[in-house]
């Protein structure tokens, strides 16, 4: 019985291996692990990427632009901070700091593009305070991304007949006074707020979170 069985065996491996084409060449292991690693790579560049082949946003890698960009974004933050600055150091609650924001921030935006030659500057978020700064498709998934790779360094994206520069907000321990939680903000704060802007969503922030943008538009 034993005789038989190995006899059949040894005709199903003889047929096996003459079924086998001669001139098919067997891939060695080193062949194997390259075509296996050009498959992860081409997954890879699909995972990482997402935006760039799902999206209408365009990122574009032109250091020239962000430059460009930047440029306007730190001259609008220049004449805007020293305000809100002063503001927040007037009064303990913070009081004088939440109207200028409100209001004074706002008008400093439009007075600083009023100036500037097809530049325009703007505050977005995701969780926006005053309905004048929310934000459009390109603006809410620039910032998703901003949240998704937790790298807060500008980007530039093509509009088509102009370019974008978004610069990252952080929450820093100052912004907590009218952005964070609820024990974060002084009840006279709150109040101002819910009386001016009764559908806010701008709270309940944590330190170092992404606060939102600011955009710089320009034509090419």
């Amino acid at each position: 019985m034993k005789k038989k069985f190995y006899i059949l065996s040894s005709l199903i491996l003889l047929i096996g291996c003459n079924n086998i084409d001669s001139s098919t060449p067997i891939p060695n292991s080193k062949e194997v692990v390259r075509n296996t690693n050009s498959v992860n790579v081409a997954q890879q560049v699909v995972e990482t990427t997402p935006t760039r082949t799902l999206s209408k946003v365009k990122y574009i890698d032109k250091p020239i632009v962000i430059e460009q960009g930047m440029l306007h974004i730190k001259g609008f933050m220049g004449t805007i901070q020293p305000t809100l600055k002063s503001a927040l150091q007037q009064d303990g609650d913070h009081a004088t700091a939440m109207s200028a924001c409100s209001s004074v921030a706002m008008q400093m935006t439009n007075d600083y593009n009023n100036i500037t030659n097809g530049v325009k500057i703007r505050r977005t978020a995701l969780k926006y305070r005053n309905p004048a700064n929310k934000p459009d498709e390109v603006d809410k998934e620039v910032m998703y991304r901003f949240q998704a790779v937790k790298n807060f360094k500008p980007v530039a994206v093509d509009m088509g007949s102009s370019y974008r520069v978004y610069k990252p907000l952080i929450t820093k321990a100052s912004c907590l006074y009218c952005h964070g939680s609820k024990s974060d903000i002084n009840p006279k704060i709150a109040k101002m707020i819910q009386k001016k802007y009764p559908h806010d969503m701008a709270t309940g922030f944590k330190l170092g979170e992404l606060r939102g943008v600011v955009v710089a538009e320009f034509p090419k």
